[in-house]
């Protein structure tokens, strides 16, 4: 099996984050995992860019942690990508996770996204090339002002139905019944903003995706495996 984290946040952009993106893919490389998606807080949610002026400055700042994650990944053997964790209105417990693009489509193709429908970001994130995974839908928190929002025939491509994150089991069971009605494929993710909850839920697949594009359309086709780890009470 070769094994991909498909949710991770860095110190260098996610407000939450706690640990350098370095940390975390030498953590990723010494478990022997082939590779991870860097998908920090979009400027719609809980990231540092959003304090910038222009869009560049906002993109630039938003990018810090990939860059120093795919650098590290660069001398390590660890494969990083490039992804997004984008929060639908605000507060309102919608959050998506846009794998597949490039840093580049940032600056042109997805200009003033935060502004946009999420149907609209589906289209656009199909176009090109990319892939949208609904992220914890039932997860309740202070943050949150409403949980367990659902958009039936919203063309998504897959949902992550546990999420480490998650402070209760039944937030993870119930996304999983989301995906059966769905039809949707499964992902895990760990949600990770430090390396002390690194690789407590990712995908696993029986053959290593030739590239990133592979690596979605495995997913998109429900060849993820989904590979967890029960909390261990004290």
């Amino acid at each position: 099996m070769y094994f991909y984290e498909l949710h991770l946040h860095t110190a260098e952009t996610s407000r939450c984050g706690r640990s350098p993106a370095r940390d975390m893919v030498k953590e990723y490389a010494e478990r022997g995992f082939s590779g991870i998606v860097v998908t920090d807080h979009f400027i719609n949610g809980n990231s540092y860019a959003g304090e910038k002026e222009t869009w560049k400055e906002k993109m630039d700042a938003y990018l810090l942690g990939y860059r120093a994650a795919k650098a590290a990944g660069d001398e390590m053997g660890l494969e990083v990508f490039f992804g997004v964790e984008y929060t639908h209105l605000g507060g309102n417990g919608e959050d998506y996770l846009l794998l597949g693009l490039k840093p580049e489509h940032l600056y042109n193709e997805l200009k003033d996204c935060d502004k946009w429908s999420i149907e609209y970001l589906c289209d656009v994130v199909h176009g090109l090339g990319g892939i949208v995974i609904r992220a914890h839908p039932y997860r309740e928190a202070g943050y949150i002002a409403r949980s367990g929002i659902e958009r039936p025939g919203l063309p998504i491509d897959a949902i992550e139905v546990f999420n480490a994150g998650n402070r209760e089991d039944a937030f993870n069971a119930k996304a999983v019944e989301l995906a059966l009605r769905e039809g949707k494929p499964w992902t895990a993710g760990s949600d990770t903003h430090s390396v002390s909850t690194a690789a407590t839920g990712y995908v696993g697949f029986e053959h290593k995706p030739k590239d990133y594009a592979e690596l979605c359309e495995f997913i998109r086709n429900g060849k993820a495996f989904v590979v967890y780890h029960p909390k261990i009470e004290e």
